[in-house]
């Protein structure tokens, strides 16, 4: 069965076709942008070389050994999705300071620029199977996360989830009608209105036509993530257990360690600032052990999905030596068949993020790779990647029936 996939790794974007070899998808738009910010830079560079420093005949902390330009580099892919045809994707491209919304034809290798702005901030995003209207993700000013929909050119977004929680993951019905289904956590706060937590994520139907939405599933101690709709009403989501987000008061055991360890990481702090000072004025290090040059310092030992942080590199090194291909989430990380009638079934673990089309094929990756999930339960990989965040599915047989079918009308 061919396979058409991409997949987002440590903020770039990959694409496999079929039995074709992977490719990187590189943004036009971005690499102009980076270019014009170090041409920017670079003209800017004689201030720092001048006034006060220049005139004590030292260098400004700002050309200190330590400056690399590499890891101030502020873009990359946060979300993809499949366009009209198999050789289009939308994407979502966080800039810094400026967010956007693109797509791209990978045949003619052609990239088109539907929106960017300061105010866009964006994560999930899917497009519906027939009038092309797409749905994302947005991050408020108030820390919240609503659901926007604007038109296939990116143009005239509407916000339709205003209440107070973090609402992601958006995803059409695909029968061509005006819903969709999304992961909502309502936002817990204090008297003062400071957030303080999180409830668990719950899958919600939204009927833009009736404008309500509904409650499809919940558990107490879950977290349900990234639904996906089937032809046949059946859900597809992901399961973890869920991790309290507010902060507990410190355990007795655990103040009495900082009373005793207090004195300690005084020294230290005062090591490290007279050490900074030293490199900051001469260029040289009051310590010489340990200081060897950090090496791909934009590989970030992170990894965040939906508000669940890993520590990858822990990850990686408890058994990566025996397998290579050792998932990064644990195991309790499901992929949930529900069937419309209620009834669940577990189709396979350690899944961190999966994307499924109207016929039920699902692709899915564990942080490291990326896999097709055969109808006996087996995965075939696809691909490998260093911390994959977003797969999608862009070969989708049922939603190309759909949009001939609302052609033909």
């Amino acid at each position: 069965m061919s396979i058409s996939c991409a997949w987002i790794s440590r903020g770039r974007l990959f694409v496999k076709r079929d039995d074709e070899d992977v490719i990187e998808i590189e943004s036009d738009f971005a690499r102009n942008s980076l270019e014009r910010d170090m041409r920017r830079a670079g003209n800017n560079a004689w201030k720092g070389r001048s006034g006060v420093w220049g005139s004590l005949g030292m260098e400004p902390p700002g050309a200190v050994p330590w400056e690399n330009v590499e890891a101030v580099r502020q873009i990359r892919f946060v979300s993809v999705a499949p366009g009209d045809h198999p050789s289009e994707i939308y994407y979502v491209l966080d800039l810094g300071a400026v967010g956007g919304l693109f797509s791209y034809d990978i045949d003619l290798e052609e990239e088109t620029r539907l929106m960017h702005s300061q105010a866009f901030q964006a994560r999930d995003l899917s497009r519906h199977p027939t009038d092309r209207r797409i749905a994302v993700s947005v991050i408020r000013d108030d820390g919240t996360m609503g659901l926007s929909i604007t038109r296939h050119d990116g143009l005239f977004g509407k916000g339709v989830s205003l209440s107070d929680t973090i609402d992601e993951a958006p995803s059409w019905v695909p029968d061509g009608s005006a819903k969709l289904v999304f992961q909502s956590a309502a936002i817990g706060r204090n008297e003062a209105g400071a957030a303080v937590g999180q409830s668990t994520r719950r899958i919600e139907l939204l009927d833009l036509e009736a404008e309500q939405i509904t409650n499809l599933t919940e558990e107490d101690d879950f977290d349900l993530l990234q639904p996906r709709m089937l032809s046949d009403g059946s859900l597809l989501y992901i399961r973890r257990p869920y991790r309290s987000s507010h902060q507990k008061p410190p355990a007795l055991l655990e103040t009495l360690q900082d009373i005793v360890y207090f004195p300690f990481r005084l020294a230290r702090t005062a090591v490290y600032f007279f050490n900074f000072m030293s490199m900051a004025f001469s260029g040289k290090p009051l310590m010489t052990a340990g200081l060897q040059p950090q090496k791909n310092q934009d590989q970030d030992p992170w990894l965040v999905l939906y508000g669940h942080t890993i520590d990858t590199r822990k990850a990686m090194a408890n058994g990566a030596d025996k397998d290579p291909d050792r998932p990064l989430v644990p195991k309790d990380w499901e992929l949930i068949k529900r069937s419309a009638d209620g009834r669940q079934s577990v189709l396979t673990s350690g899944v961190a993020s999966f994307d499924a089309d109207p016929d039920g094929r699902v692709v899915y990756s564990n942080g490291r790779g990326v896999y097709l999930l055969n109808e006996d339960g087996k995965s075939t990989m696809l691909g490998k990647g260093d911390l994959v965040q977003k797969v999608a599915l862009l070969n989708r047989s049922a939603f190309a029936g759909l949009e001939q079918t609302s052609s033909e009308a």
